[in-house]
């Protein structure tokens, strides 16, 4: 994080790094900067960053242009700023380096004190900061949403700072400062309220009785509408010229916020700030069955009772109550209206009108309504106040999107700490034992507050039950919400409200859900499960998480809270739903693996019985992997146990290679030994134990991997297709080769080369040549190294290309070529990228940086060994390291750096020394010698 960077939002963008103004470019540039600023110390996913800064305009190259614009910003922003990962790109910024932060700190501290001077000057000092129109000039639908919402938020805080300047008695000086805000914007009422009172207050009544009627002629000529009761009441009173009587304090309504009340600091401060906000405020809480919405909505609201002297009203309107209906709206303004103390004969029959009645007697007084267990939006539109005076707080387990709150808050599980401390509440400090045994239930719990009460109640009420004895309880799944159940309540009745609340489609998604095999889901996933249409899919899913059943932690991403899902696996299953589920991984495993390589690896029967994401480049299929790679090997763990051997084995098979191009070997080796163990005969076995050798001989060394591929061939059926078998000899063949590049060796490759031939496989025999490409280049015979990589090459098999490309560079290194070796290099390199073969790269990135050595090029020869080495690090492949400290010890030896160099050959010599060929020994070892002056 950079201390000395400042981006200014608050106006045109500017940005300073120390005393420096910071040239940033054209407006897209700026565009793209902003939406990052706006978001700092977050990750922003490429795509959005698409949707974000050229939603105006989108780009025909979609997410591929967004590189380059972090490029160029990376060359004006200071080193580290702006930083990128898989996940997306993110702006790292010190807490102060935004004016927008700095304006929020200072609202925040006007908020804080009860000093009016101080929090006008606080509030001053916020609104100096605007130097124009925020993000002025700049293009794009959001830069104009998030424009629209800081000129907003200051006027405002302006409102806030003239309402403070009343209270000081400062009537002549706002007049002029009024008189041009009414001018420019003649429909703002606040604005116009404000300069009445400070015209009547400085003794000039005529003229805020002037301005309150050109006012409502403007909204009159301009809306149709008549003035608010706000500025209505401000008229009234000047042409009474008298203080408006207090009303008597109603009664405190607020039910037992009970005692244990733990954690929430940062929310609670939250509804408290925008409760305290002038205006007619409205706070919208939402969040799953027992979170603990109403004990923060009654917790915030006992800390406004300053704020709302007049009283707070509360009323449960049973959205999601076992055996009670919902309280429709006219019913909750008849309760509302005679807690006000308006008789019942003047209460209307219409809604309409009581609703009118409703908003009219709350003109004028500071009330505060708690509307708690909200069903709907529709249910809470007639109970809002008009009066700017008074405040409502609803509270709801579906996501209120028709509501015009000035403020949402999506109310999640208790931080682990806070939870810990909520059990300790209810079972007191000594039953709550360690740490670590507090940490294994409220994690059972799912950290859910109403799933922690019930287990801390069962605690405390059975003094001989120890918490371990508690969490041992918990720790069996099948019976974990029984445990967390009561008979007058608990989890799993909660969650059957809300369940029971959905429409019949959204119930049998929610159910069919519960047989999710991963962490998450995405629509594709979910319309396989379903047997529907993804875009149907992804409606149902958006619908339950509205009702707060799913959570969406990123766009597009779907899962459940651990709880919620135990309870969707208690309801009806469909059987079918399971095998659609375990096709769709299958398959779009296999689609993404095609388009990774651009050849089917493993074929699977046709059709295809599920609809599938489109993939048109590698890059799609790149990062479906890196996205569903977690979730299809926990698929193939259950299809593994749960006996659907062949999606076991085909699954393992399929993304096995796809895990070995982004260097996941942990996750590939689990993939292999699941399919292994699902694997129904003895050809089955031979295809994974190829794989096993094939894809494992890098990190596990030749003879480990001819050990395999040996037990793969003695398990060959005699009748096993040509293609299999060409396969396997091939993999002997370059494992044998990488132990001893012997004639045993080229006769094994010799023979695979000649079954791929008779079976007509092109992609094998290709690679047989690559293989034999690396074994004459192990011997030192360059050129029918070359000869044989060049005929694979011809070939055209996709699968292989970057590996060929690289053995040709190598080659042509040897021969001295070397600008023909870094045009080669530098296609294997474009191509690496593309596909994300990091092990590829690992070798590409070597041998360039001999070739620009050879150059004299040091510092990209450098830079490119040292990324090899990184990524040879990273995949834990002996083979590809002893390569890598190689090719840059030479590099630096080259370049005269013999300290630096002597390490990098002595940890080549110790790997080569392990299990490597002669030559590299020998090129470790003359090495080593000649670095000796450094040792």
């Amino acid at each position: 994080m950079t201390e000395d960077l400042r981006l200014d939002l608050l106006g045109p963008l500017r940005g300073w790094s120390g005393d420096r103004r910071l040239e940033l470019g054209p407006l897209r540039q700026q565009a793209f900067l902003a939406v990052l600023a706006l978001r700092p110390n977050q990750v922003v996913p490429a795509d959005e960053l698409v949707d974000l800064v050229w939603n105006d305009a989108p780009p025909s190259s979609g997410t591929r242009i967004v590189p380059t614009y972090a490029y160029r910003l990376r060359q004006l922003l200071p080193k580290d700023v702006l930083v990128s990962s898989r996940d997306g790109y993110s702006l790292r910024l010190a807490p102060d380096a935004l004016d927008l932060t700095r304006f929020e700190h200072l609202v925040s501290a006007a908020h804080a004190t009860d000093d009016l001077d101080e929090a006008a000057a606080n509030l001053s000092e916020a609104l100096a900061l605007f130097k124009g129109e925020p993000l002025g000039g700049l293009p794009g639908h959001y830069v104009g949403v998030e424009r629209h919402r800081l000129t907003e938020r200051r006027l405002k805080v302006l409102a806030e700072r003239i309402d403070l300047d009343l209270e000081r008695g400062r009537y002549g000086d706002l007049v002029p400062e009024l008189v041009a805000l009414v001018e420019a914007d003649r429909l703002r009422e606040q604005f116009a309220g404000q300069l009445m009172l400070a015209y009547w207050r400085s003794g000039r009544s005529s003229e805020a009785l002037d301005t309150y009627t050109r006012t409502r002629e403007e909204l009159v000529e301009q809306l149709g509408v008549e003035p608010g009761p706000s500025l209505r009441a401000i008229h009234e009173r000047i042409l009474r010229n008298d203080e408006p009587v207090a009303r008597p304090v109603l009664r405190d309504e607020l039910p037992y916020d009970g005692a244990a009340f733990v954690g929430r600091d940062d929310v609670l401060s939250q509804v408290v700030d925008a409760l305290r906000t002038p205006g007619p405020a409205v706070v919208a809480i939402d969040g799953m069955a027992g979170v603990g919405k109403t004990a923060l909505a009654v917790r915030a609201a006992r800390q406004l009772a300053d704020v709302y002297p007049d009283g707070r009203l509360f009323i449960d309107l049973h959205g999601y109550t076992p055996g009670n209906e919902p309280v429709s709206a006219l019913q909750a303004l008849d309760r509302l209206l005679r807690t006000l103390s308006v008789p019942a004969d003047r209460i209307p029959a219409d809604l309409e009108e009581r609703a009118a009645l409703w908003r009219s007697e709350l003109a004028g007084r500071r009330i505060l309504v708690v509307l708690d267990n909200a069903p709907d939006s529709a249910a809470v539109r007639p109970l809002l106040a008009g009066s700017p005076q008074c405040g409502v707080l609803v509270t709801s387990r579906r996501q209120l999107t028709g509501l015009d709150a000035t403020a949402r808050l999506a109310l999640d599980v208790l931080r682990p700490k806070d939870a810990r401390e909520l059990l300790a509440e209810i079972v007191g400090p000594d039953r709550a034992g360690d740490t670590a045994a507090a940490a294994q239930v409220v994690s059972q719990c799912g950290h859910l507050p109403l799933a922690i009460r019930v287990a801390g109640s069962r605690l405390r009420h059975r003094p001989s039950w120890t918490i371990e004895h508690l969490s041992k309880r918990l720790a069996a799944e099948d019976r974990r919400l029984a445990e967390l159940s009561t008979d007058s309540g608990g989890v799993s009745p909660a969650f059957a409200l809300s369940y029971e609340h959905l429409p019949s489609d959204q119930q049998r998604l929610f159910r069919l859900l519960g047989a999710m095999t991963g962490q998450d889901v995405d629509m594709y996933a979910a319309a396989a499960l379903a047997d529907v249409d993804a875009v149907d899919a992804e409606d149902l899913l958006e619908q339950l998480v509205d009702a707060n059943l799913v959570l969406q932690l990123r766009p597009g991403r779907f899962q459940f809270h651990d709880l919620l899902r135990q309870y969707a696996r208690t309801l009806d299953p469909e059987p079918d739903a399971v095998r659609r589920l375990l096709d769709y991984y299958l398959y779009a495993t296999s689609a993404a693996s095609t388009a990774i390589f651009s050849s089917q690896l493993q074929p699977l029967p046709e059709p295809v019985p599920v609809r599938l994401p489109e993939f048109t480049s590698a890059s799609d299929g790149l990062e479906w992997i890196d996205t569903e790679g977690a979730n299809v090997l926990a698929t193939i763990r259950f299809a593994e146990s749960s006996g659907a051997s062949e999606h076991a084995w085909r699954l393992g098979l399929a993304v096995a290679s796809c895990f070995f191009q982004r260097g996941r070997v942990y996750e590939m080796d689990e993939a292999l030994e699941l399919a292994l163990r699902a694997a129904p005969d003895a050809s089955v076995e031979a295809r994974v134990l190829l794989s096993i050798g094939s894809l494992g001989r890098y990190r596990l060394g030749a003879e480990a991997s001819l050990r395999t591929l040996q037990d793969a061939r003695d398990r060959l059926p005699q009748d096993a297709d040509l293609a299999l078998r060409a396969r396997l000899l091939a993999s002997i063949g370059y494992s044998l080769a990488k132990l001893h590049p012997d004639e045993e060796a080229l006769g094994v490759l010799d023979e695979a080369l000649k079954v791929a031939r008779q079976a007509g496989e092109v992609g094998i025999a290709s690679r047989v040549l690559a293989y034999l490409g690396v074994t004459y280049g192990d011997r030192g015979e360059f050129s029918r190294a070359l000869s044989a990589y060049q005929e694979s090459l011809e070939l055209g098999d996709p699968a292989v290309r970057g590996e060929v490309l690289n053995g040709i560079g190598e080659c042509l290194l040897e021969l001295d070529r070397v600008d023909d070796a870094v045009a080669a290099l530098t296609i294997a390199r474009d191509l690496g990228v593309e596909r994300g073969a990091d092990y590829s790269l690992i070798y590409t990135y070597a041998f360039l940086g001999t070739a620009y050595a050879r150059q004299r090029q040091w510092a990209e020869a450098i830079d490119v060994g040292r990324r090899s080495l990184e990524l040879a690090l990273e995949s834990d492949s002996k083979q590809s390291q002893q390569n890598a400290y190689l090719r840059l010890a030479e590099t630096l030896l080259a370049k005269g750096d013999l300290t630096q160099a002597r390490p990098h050959f002595a940890r080549a010599l110790e790997l080569a020394l392990d299990e490597g060929p002669e030559s590299m020994v020998l090129r470790a070892a003359g090495g080593l010698e000649r670095t000796a002056a450094a040792a």
